[in-house]
């Protein structure tokens, strides 16, 4: 399918429907998390729910890489085939590949340091504790709205 054959409005408005529901799966994650540390929770069960959600991940990665198929909705599928001729298919596969390798040497590396290292120690203190995650929120959703609005 050509470029000029898609309906901008149509991909900008399912791009905007995407990000709104990662947000609102963020915040749930944001407030999980504060809510969890400020009644004592413990660090490597965090940690290993992490290291589950980064293996999810990577599987999907692979996945859609493989398959050239997006796991998820009808929008997610029509996006994802926007994406590859907006992009192009050389040029999408090469960045969809650099990116699946770098979430499973991340996935590897988080799983191997859980593996390895002791954190029944680790305190939980929420506020500090989050600001990563917040900041990657952050980045991420105004990333989203460049690519959104550059359409």
């Amino acid at each position: 399918m050509d470029e000029e054959k898609w309906e901008i409005q149509e991909i900008k408005r399912l791009k905007k429907k995407h990000l709104i529901l990662y947000n609102l799966v963020m915040l749930l994650i944001v407030v999980s998390f504060g809510f969890y540390a400020e009644n004592g929770g413990t660090a490597p069960l965090i940690f290993n729910l992490c290291c589950v959600v980064f293996w999810i991940i990577t599987a999907t990665s692979w996945c859609t890489l493989i398959t050239g198929n997006a796991i998820g909705t009808k929008s997610t599928q029509r996006v994802l085939s926007f994406d590859k001729d907006h992009l192009g298919e050389k040029r999408w596969k090469r960045q969809k590949t650099l990116g699946t390798v770098l979430i499973s040497v991340l996935t590897i590396g988080i799983t191997v340091v859980l593996l390895v290292m002791e954190f029944d120690s680790v305190r939980l203190e929420f506020p500090l504790d989050a600001t990563p995650i917040i900041g990657a929120w952050a980045g991420y959703t105004a990333g989203e709205i460049r690519n959104i609005n550059r359409l």
